[in-house]
């Protein structure tokens, strides 16, 4: 495909694949938690496309497990100690890549600490408390963090973000995410799929001033008692159907809605629900798997105005080969966003700037989920962002 070959990164302003010229080549480390968490979504191989860096070196507990994963990725040599890569290798950026929360904080901070760059799997924390004491340990080593949100970096979604901030399709009003409602639906899909919209959400309107949330279990409102584990340790979370609300700047809105059960593998007949529809006052954008984006030429969709119909944001070199040829973007799209992102994190670094996703939205994605909760069990109140009491409200 057009977009491989010589390791680029995407420009929307141009539909160009341009090098990135860096100095030297930066030395990179990936941790790992093999049997808890993994190497999140691919994680290990986020740099292997990225100019001037080399992954030299990867952490897991799983010796046996973290020698494969070393030599999959072409690195030197891999570590049963975390702590003792950082010591030994003198790494420029660490891709933290466990999907499961609990050692979290204490990477993150032990890789600040060594003074080096982070890219990192999401969720970025279960709770504020957590958050805060990474932001603090980032901003004291004065090292940058990029969050794998991959969702920002597709070349689609970029495109429409870039039309909806040059306002031709008029004023922006307001977003509805959606995730994939299986199982998971509820409190689960709110930190780990919501996280990606509410990345995109902050993107288009900036930081939330604002959150309300209602959450429920079965049919009645859920309590403190109802707090459960989630199929992986990511934090505290309840209920099976979610309804938020966050406001933005200049009257936009955010919304989520999530019921567990609604998309069943093997038996509905759709996928999933997973996406976000976007409302701007001339038009709307739904973006759908795998990072596609399709606009509609109304601000809402009207069945019986024959004249409407959705067309696909279609981006050559992305959805079709040189010869115009169709390609499986579905094979591709989570390493391409890796790629994209980590090579901003390389321009992040050298241009002294926030990355694309990077702590700023780490920290207001927090909020938005840990204000849901705060919301519903002071009985529904619309909270001011950033909350005040920052330990998380399902914590006795």
């Amino acid at each position: 495909p057009s977009w491989r070959g010589k390791p680029r990164t995407w420009s929307v302003e141009s539909h160009r694949l341009t090098d990135l010229p860096m100095p030297r080549s930066l030395r990179i480390g990936v941790i790992g938690a093999t049997g808890q968490g993994g190497y999140g979504h691919g994680l290990d191989r986020a740099f292997q496309d990225v100019p001037n860096t080399k992954i030299v070196a990867v952490a897991d507990q799983d010796r046996s497990a973290g020698q494969k994963k070393a030599k999959a990725v072409g690195a030197n040599r891999s570590y049963t100690d975390f702590r003792r890569m950082l010591d030994a290798e003198k790494l420029d950026i660490v891709c933290i890549g466990p999907r499961w929360l609990t050692r979290r904080v204490e990477m993150v901070e032990a890789v600040a600490a060594a003074g080096c760059h982070i890219y990192c799997e999401k969720p970025f924390a279960p709770d504020l408390v957590s958050a805060d004491r990474m932001k603090t340990a980032c901003r004291r080593a004065k090292i940058t963090l990029a969050m794998a949100h991959q969702w920002r970096a597709m070349p689609p979604i970029r495109q429409a973000i870039k039309e909806i901030a040059s306002g031709q399709h008029g004023r922006l009003l307001r977003a509805s995410a959606r995730p994939k409602d299986d199982h998971r639906g509820g409190g689960e899909e709110l930190l780990v799929h919501g996280t990606h919209w509410f990345d995109l959400l902050i993107t288009m309107a900036g930081r939330p001033h604002w959150a309300s949330g209602h959450i429920q279990v079965g049919y009645r409102d859920a309590t403190v008692k109802d707090r459960t584990d989630a199929t992986e340790p990511v934090g505290p979370i309840t209920g099976d159907s979610i309804s938020a609300l966050w406001g933005f700047s200049e009257g936009v809105r955010g919304y989520f809605e999530s019921t567990a059960h609604l998309s069943i593998r093997g038996k509905s007949n759709f996928d999933n629900l997973y996406g976000v529809f976007v409302e701007c006052e001339r038009a709307a954008f739904h973006f759908r798997q795998p990072g596609d984006a399709w606009i509609y030429p109304a601000p809402k969709v009207l069945p019986d105005q024959k004249h409407l119909a959705w067309r696909r944001i279609t981006i050559p070199g992305w959805h079709t080969d040189d010869n115009g040829r169709p390609r499986n973007v579905r094979r591709t799209w989570i390493h391409h966003g890796n790629t994209v992102l980590a090579t901003d994190l390389v321009e992040a670094i050298r241009e002294k700037r926030e990355p694309l996703s990077g702590l700023d939205h780490a920290m207001a994605i927090t909020e938005m989920v840990q204000g849901v909760y705060a919301s519903h069990l002071s009985g529904g109140c619309r909270l001011s962002i950033p909350l005040v009491v920052r330990r998380h409200p399902l914590e006795s």
